[in-house]
């Protein structure tokens, strides 16, 4: 009887000092991925020439981060030229690119390539090697397309301002992110998403994503309405533009003239 309550007493000593050493020391806790975009409506209106997205969140201190803002894959069509006869350079058809993004900018906290390896890159469409990876090119005159076509897409898209990459952009601090994003005015109207990879060793350890949408407003919304709805009265409106803005110019010119 004796020897059972040293044993329960040596016991419970045991778990107090566990207890006493885990509160002494406690364990450190990874923080949480949290992703948020401001503003997260964009409104196109008169006045609108693109603006800046500001992403911001919570993350683990030791992992790296990519940020992707990017649209729904889909389909672009794009006109190429060849030779005619030969020797006559001229638009000869059109060409799609299959499950491609119209718009997407990445920033990252270091290269690309040495924080995340090819299958995490393919996986989470990271990079422009992944892009092509998971896209189809097709001609409209169904002959082969050569790869070179992709580089050419990428060409076009960069210079649209649509497609970017940045590396080493991520601004840190005490266990917080912040990158501001240049947002053009070329991007339609769509709804966008924002999506945050925390990457260790190579791998994706955890991922946050917001949304944000792109929208016409005020008249810019009523003179595009007008126009797929009632393509003859916006047609007419049009002209009436056109002939009032030639008389006011004409008045200007006249009466700088005169003097």
């Amino acid at each position: 009887m004796l020897s059972n309550k040293i044993v329960s007493s040596s016991l419970l000593s045991l778990l107090v000092g566990i207890f006493v050493v885990g509160m002494a020391f406690p364990t450190a806790s990874a923080q949480a991925l949290t992703c948020q975009v401001s503003p997260d409506a964009v409104a196109i209106n008169l006045m609108y020439n693109g603006t800046t997205l500001n992403v911001t969140g919570d993350s683990n201190a030791g992992d790296d981060l990519i940020v992707k803002v990017s649209s729904e894959t889909g389909e672009v069509h794009l006109k190429y030229k060849g030779k005619a006869s030969g020797f006559l350079w001229m638009k000869m058809g059109n060409m799609a690119f299959k499950n491609v993004p119209n718009v997407y900018m990445l920033n990252s906290t270091g290269p690309i390539n040495a924080l995340l390896d090819a299958s995490g890159r393919t996986a989470n469409m990271i990079g422009y090697d992944a892009i092509q990876a998971g896209s189809e090119m097709e001609r409209s005159d169904g002959a082969e397309v050569e790869s070179k076509w992709f580089a050419e897409f990428l060409k076009f898209k960069k210079a649209e301002e649509l497609y970017n990459v940045k590396e080493g952009a991520i601004v840190r601090e005490n266990g917080k992110f912040s990158i501001a994003v240049e947002w053009p005015f070329q991007a339609p109207p769509a709804t966008y998403t924002v999506d945050v990879f925390a990457v260790r060793d190579g791998k994706v350890v955890d991922h946050a994503s917001a949304p944000f949408t792109v929208a016409q407003a005020g008249i810019v919304k009523q003179l595009s309405g007008l126009a797929f709805n009632n393509s003859a009265i916006y047609g007419l409106l049009a002209v009436v533009i056109a002939m009032v803005a030639g008389f006011a110019v004409g008045a200007v010119f006249k009466g700088g003239g005169s003097h």
